[in-house]
């Protein structure tokens, strides 16, 4: 098993890199089941123990896909997270494929349900799907105005008086061992933290070798709460993975030409340093203490080996001096 990293305040050790099972839910592309157990196998092969899914995958698909994967493992072997703030409703218009990023999902529709109820009924139907009973992590999923908008205010009202209040009942039964937030801002996490005491926030793309945004303050202030951080996102939707071209992604839409020349500057730095991108950017989190787990998703073969030798690469100081140069730009 690979290097861990305690969880906060819990006696829950994460393997120093988790899977992220958001492609078993079909993004952007469809697997089958026989495919999404195959790559679970490669995973445990090397070590990984920490696994993370969610209803909105696949409307469902992946936490099914990611139960039967993980089902011939001791269940006392891996921690698994999961997420609460939608409700998944049967779809029963024939044939209506929703628009949306997950290809031939489950046939349910998702509502957004921060209350009390809603939290209660997402974990009891997490546990079904994914076939355990209880659940390691659960993190409070997509709140904050970049999923809400102008509902922000009011769905934070909601998870914070109702959906929080079931979340710590749960952890104090036993059904769970840590909760959190999940979202891709931490602004809201900082809105969050006077109000909770969480064990941790799962972060996408906001401390990473392109954005460090989430510096401001917050890490500092979450490692002396002892909140731990799963740093997810970590090549900003793939364009420190594919490298300065156009039509490259980042952060969910089509690069920049601002965002695609300063990828151009950290790959210079990597070329002088001789140090592979994908590597620099898996290894680059762990730079702060706050940081716990970093999560990926590579389901390809030759990409799950790509990012294994990114997370044991050896990358001089000097690269990371250079590196803080531009990222401080």
């Amino acid at each position: 098993m690979m290097e861990t990293k305690k969880l906060g305040k819990t006696n829950l050790d994460l393997t120093k890199i988790g899977f992220g099972a958001s492609g078993f839910g079909n993004l952007y592309r469809e697997i089958s089941t026989r495919q999404s157990c195959a790559a679970l196998d490669k995973i445990w092969d090397v070590g990984c123990r920490y696994f993370d899914v969610a209803p909105h995958y696949g409307a469902g698909l992946a936490e099914r896909r990611l139960g039967l994967s993980l089902h011939k493992y001791n269940r006392d072997d891996y921690i698994l997270s999961t997420k609460v703030g939608r409700i998944l409703h049967p779809r029963h218009e024939q044939g209506v494929q929703m628009p949306n990023d997950f290809p031939n999902e489950a046939p349910f529709n998702r509502h957004y349900d921060y209350s009390y109820s809603g939290v209660m009924r997402s974990f009891e139907d997490s546990c079904q799907r994914l076939g355990t009973n209880r659940i390691d992590i659960l993190l409070m999923h997509d709140i904050g105005s970049y999923t809400h908008g102008d509902q922000h205010n009011k769905q934070f009202k909601i998870a914070m008086d109702g959906g929080y209040k079931a979340m710590d009942e749960l952890r104090s039964q036993g059904l769970v061992t840590a909760i959190g937030i999940g979202c891709n801002e931490h602004d809201v996490l900082k809105e969050a933290m006077p109000h909770t005491d969480f064990d941790c926030f799962m972060l996408a793309g906001r401390y990473t070798l392109l954005n460090q945004t989430a510096d401001d303050g917050f890490l500092d202030e979450c490692a002396k709460k002892n909140i731990s951080i799963i740093l997810a996102g970590v090549f900003n939707s793939g364009i420190l993975a594919s490298g300065p071209k156009v039509g490259s992604y980042y952060d969910y839409a089509p690069a920049s030409d601002e965002i695609i020349a300063k990828v151009q500057r950290i790959y210079q730095v990597c070329e002088k340093h001789n140090v592979d991108p994908i590597a620099a950017a898996i290894q680059f989190p762990f730079r702060h203490k706050a940081i716990t787990s970093v999560m990926l998703n590579a389901m390809k073969e030759h990409h799950l080996e790509s990012n294994l030798k990114g997370i044991t690469a050896t990358i001089p100081q000097e690269f990371w001096n250079e590196i803080d140069t531009l990222t401080h730009l």
